[in-house]
C-alpha cells in the first residue's frame, strides 16, 4: 500500500483531489492545513506528497522544505494555478502540476512519480 499525502488549503479541493487517487494499493490522506499534514509525515509513512504552491500559513515552497528534512527523497508535486508555478517547482527540485486540475493527469503524475521516485524533474 502506498500512502499520498494531499494538502491544499480548500479542503473541497484536497477531498476531491483525495478521492480521484484513491483505490489501486494507494491511501491517499487529505489535509487543508499543511502543518498538520507535515506533522502527520512524522507518524504515518509517506510515499508521495502533493501539495498546493499557495496556501495563507504556510506555501508550497514551505513545505517543501519542511518536508524535505523529515524525508530527503521523498517525491513530490506542487500544484498551483499561478503562472510561475512550474519554475518555483523547478527551482525546489520537484514535479509541478498546473491547476485547475485534470483529474486523469494527475493519477499519471502521480503513477510517474511514484515508479521513478525523485529521480526526475517533470512538468505536467
Amino acid at each position: 500500500m502506498r500512502t499520498i499525502f494531499v494538502v491544499d488549503d480548500d479542503p473541497d479541493q484536497a477531498e476531491l483531489m483525495a478521492q480521484a487517487l484513491s483505490g489501486a494499493g494507494r491511501l491517499v490522506r487529505a489535509f487543508s492545513d499543511p502543518i498538520r499534514a507535515l506533522a502527520a509525515m512524522t507518524i504515518d509513512p509517506t510515499d508521495l506528497l502533493i501539495a498546493d504552491l499557495s496556501m495563507p500559513w504556510i506555501d508550497g515552497r514551505d513545505v517543501v522544505t519542511s518536508a524535505r528534512a523529515k524525508r530527503p527523497n521523498l517525491p513530490i508535486i506542487l500544484v498551483s494555478g499561478y503562472p510561475r508555478g512550474a519554475e518555483i517547482a523547478a527551482a525546489e527540485g520537484v514535479r509541478f502540476f498546473k491547476k485547475p486540475i485534470d483529474f486523469n493527469g494527475l493519477r499519471t503524475a502521480v503513477d510517474e512519480a511514484l515508479e521513478d521516485g525523485d529521480s526526475l524533474l517533470s512538468e505536467i
